[in-house]
Formats: C-alpha cells, sequence, structure tokens
C-alpha cells in the first residue's frame, strides 16, 4: 500500500457511520478516522446530521449557532454552495480536518424534509451541485433512522457500522437488512460499499468477548467484515469533554490508538480502487 501522501487520490469517498441505537460512539468513530486519515495528508469534511450536537463539544467548538452556520444550511432551498465549514480547535495535522457541525437545528431539518419532493435526494444533489474538494466526506445521522438517515444513503459510497457491545444480534441484522431493502427503494446503483462492522467499546472479559465472536459471526453470514472492536477506556470520554477529541492527539501512545488502524487501513485502500 503506498503512502497516502505520496499519491493523488483517484475519487471522493462519503462514508456513512450508521446505527439504529444512540450512544455507541459514532462520532468518536468518525473523528477518528477522519483525523488519522488527515494525518496522512488527506483533507476530510466531518458533516454532522445528528441532533445529539456532541461534534462541537468533541471540536471544542461553540454549539450555539445560526442554521446558516450548520449542516442545516446544505437542506436550505437557496442553498448555493456557501459550505459552514469549521476548524476544529486543535488545529490540523498534516491534511485538513475540518467540520460541519449538527445539532438541535438538524431537528427542523428533519421535520421540513418530509414536505419536499425528492427528500432523500437532497443532500446528494447539493454536493453534486457544489462539489467540495476534500478526500473523505464523513457523514454522521441520527439513531432513529429517519429522513436524514435516507439522505445520508443515497449519498454515501461507503458504509460503516459501529456496534454496541450490548445489543442483540436481531438489532444488527435488523439495521442491515434496512439499509439494504432502503437502498434498493431508492434504486442506488451502486449501492454503497459496506466497509464494515466496528464493534465498539470493547471489554477484556470473557462476556465481551464471546459477543464479539457472535457479531463477528452474523457480519460473515452477510459477506460484511467485522472489524478488531475498538477497546473500551475512559481516556475517549476525557479527550472529548476537553475538546481534544483524537486520543492520537491526546494521548498519542496509548494502546487504543491502535485499534483504529484497521478500519484507517481498509478505507485508505478503497482510495485506489477503481
Amino acid at each position: 500500500m503506498p503512502k497516502a501522501e505520496a499519491v493523488k487520490v483517484s475519487r471522493q469517498i462519503v462514508l456513512w457511520i450508521v446505527a439504529n441505537v444512540g450512544g455507541i460512539g459514532k462520532t468518536t468513530l468518525g473523528i477518528h478516522l477522519g483525523y488519522r486519515l488527515a494525518q496522512m495528508g488527506l483533507n476530510t469534511l466531518f458533516i454532522d446530521l445528528d441532533t445529539n450536537g456532541s461534534l462541537a463539544r468533541f471540536c471544542g467548538l461553540d454549539s450555539d449557532l445560526e442554521p446558516d452556520q450548520t449542516s442545516a444550511a446544505l437542506f436550505n432551498r437557496s442553498f448555493t454552495g456557501d459550505y459552514p465549514i469549521q476548524q476544529p480547535q486543535w488545529g490540523n495535522p498534516k491534511g485538513k480536518f475540518q467540520v460541519c457541525l449538527g445539532g438541535d437545528v438538524m431537528l427542523s431539518v428533519a421535520l421540513d424534509l418530509p414536505t419536499r419532493t425528492g427528500r432523500e435526494l437532497v443532500l446528494k444533489k447539493a454536493l453534486k451541485k457544489y462539489p467540495l474538494s476534500h478526500d473523505l466526506i464523513i457523514l454522521d445521522s441520527p439513531a432513529s433512522l429517519d429522513v436524514l438517515s435516507y439522505t445520508a444513503l443515497a449519498v454515501a459510497t461507503h458504509i460503516v457500522v459501529p456496534i454496541p457491545m450490548s445489543v442483540k444480534m436481531a438489532g444488527v441484522d435488523s439495521l442491515l437488512q434496512w439499509i439494504r431493502g432502503e437502498g434498493e427503494s431508492l434504486d442506488l446503483d451502486p449501492m454503497p460499499l459496506f466497509l464494515g462492522g466496528v464493534p465498539m467499546r470493547v471489554a477484556s472479559n470473557a462476556d465481551q468477548q464471546a459477543f464479539y465472536s457472535d457479531i463477528k459471526e452474523v457480519l460473515t453470514e452477510q459477506d460484511i467484515p467485522c472489524f478488531p472492536g475498538i477497546r473500551y477506556s475512559a481516556e475517549f470520554e476525557n479527550a472529548s469533554n476537553r475538546g481534544r477529541a483524537p486520543l492520537h492527539l491526546y494521548r498519542p501512545g496509548h494502546n487504543a490508538c491502535q485499534d483504529f488502524e484497521p478500519v484507517v487501513q481498509a478505507l485508505l485502500q478503497q482510495f485506489y480502487c477503481s
């Protein structure tokens, strides 16, 4: 695999991080993947479609913003390509890591979208009409799988599924079926590629390890890779509470930093696939 900074990326990837339960680490996963790739020289934009507003806290940014300063701007009927891009307080690594913040304002977007023709395609059309120069766009949407999730599905080229270590297998299976079923309903061609499932907050006890094996089996049956889990560590919360979310920045020597590498490498490889 060539180093990212040594090769001109041949295509843009839109990665949707999707889960059907909240509070499992979608934002944590997205920030670490994006930051790590930015360290390698790629430019990343994290577009937050979620309503919980955690991205602002993770980035040390003000969450009290006007709608046109958030991701809601992309869904405005009069959007003209003025993306509300912000820079996290912790600055840039080698490449850019930038964000468009979500939060409570996305509730209003979710209420308005059903009144619009082609509501599922609003985000896709905005990104097509006003292309971004970033190599990687990361999308985080609500766990409620509402209309904002449909807009993410419609534009995504790749999907990664963070999986909590307490969810029943039926929950994982139903999410995967929902994605495939709704993708067919939207007549997506090609369908987004499942990059894989990522067990989150994995403890080292025997019960957790057994559950990880069950998750891997379910994903394998659906031809979806299962990555090694992201271990549980209080340092993730400590870093985000201090507005310095990437553990690579907050605790660069922490063993958990390496947990993201299999996903990073799998994602990096996709930039060079035809």
